[in-house]
C-alpha cells in the first residue's frame, strides 16, 4: 500500500514521514526490501523499519 510514497522518496530523493505507534520518524529511502524499508536522516546513517508496525506514510 504504501510502495508508491517508497518508490518517490527512493527515486527523487524526497524524504518521507513514517508514523509508527504515536511517533514520526523522517527518512529518505535507500533500499525497499521484503516487508521493511531501509533509509537514512540527519541523524542516522542507516534506518530500518518494517512495515507491518507503520501506521502511515507522508512524503515531505
Amino acid at each position: 500500500m504504501f510502495d508508491e510514497l517508497l518508490k518517490a522518496s527512493l527515486e527523487t530523493k524526497k524524504g518521507l514521514n513514517f508514523f509508527i505507534k504515536g511517533n514520526t520518524i523522517g527518512i529518505v529511502v535507500t533500499r525497499i526490501g521484503n516487508g521493511m524499508v531501509e533509509g537514512r536522516n540527519q541523524s542516522y546513517s542507516r534506518i530500518v523499519i518494517r512495515l507491518d508496525s507503520v501506521d502511515a506514510v507522508a512524503i515531505a
